[in-house]
């Protein structure tokens, strides 16, 4: 492995091992429960991350493009994708495991050049940082996290539970 991408093999890993843990045992009615009618589902979420890491993937790879824009061809294969917690769950372990392990076969210049590949020029002004594509994912795993977990604090609270995460934490009032 290149050491310069030691931090970002670990942040990967560090980051799908908390995620992992984190939805182990969602339940079926937990999985598709929605605060709100509009709102989305656990279910819904994993379905995404699936979908975009199979992207994320096919970037760091084989130097694919990143979607910018939704074709007909691109829109069957994201809705080709079921709605199917726990094919989805298996899907995305096995991607992001793929994902670290092609990670730590690449070496920085490799990784600035499939940069450059799936993200291209800004189109907004903004920077794109030279390496986004090894820690991408890792970063869009944990806001997605967040709202996971966010959910599954809900969820329980509706049903007079204590949160499953940080139920007596004392910076949040009572």
């Amino acid at each position: 492995m290149d050491d310069g991408l030691a931090f970002v093999v670990e942040m990967n890993e560090t980051m799908w091992a908390r995620f992992a843990a984190d939805v182990s045992d969602v339940t079926p009615e937990e999985a598709d429960w929605r605060p709100l009618p509009q709102a989305n589902s656990i279910n819904v979420i994993l379905r995404h991350l699936r979908i975009e890491a199979e992207w994320h993937l096919a970037s760091l790879e084989l130097g694919a493009a990143m979607p910018a824009d939704v074709s007909p061809e691109l829109q069957r294969q994201i809705d080709s994708v079921p709605m199917d917690f726990v094919r989805n769950s298996k899907d995305l372990a096995s991607l992001v495991t793929r994902f670290v392990a092609v990670l730590r076969q690449t070496t920085l210049p490799r990784l600035q050049a499939q940069t450059a590949s799936a993200y291209g020029a800004p189109t907004t002004g903004a920077l794109i940082p030279p390496h986004l594509l090894g820690f991408h994912q890792a970063t869009h795993l944990a806001s997605h996290l967040g709202q996971i977990r966010m959910l599954r604090n809900l969820y329980r609270k509706t049903r007079g539970e204590l949160a499953r995460f940080h139920p007596s934490n004392p910076t949040y009032p009572g």
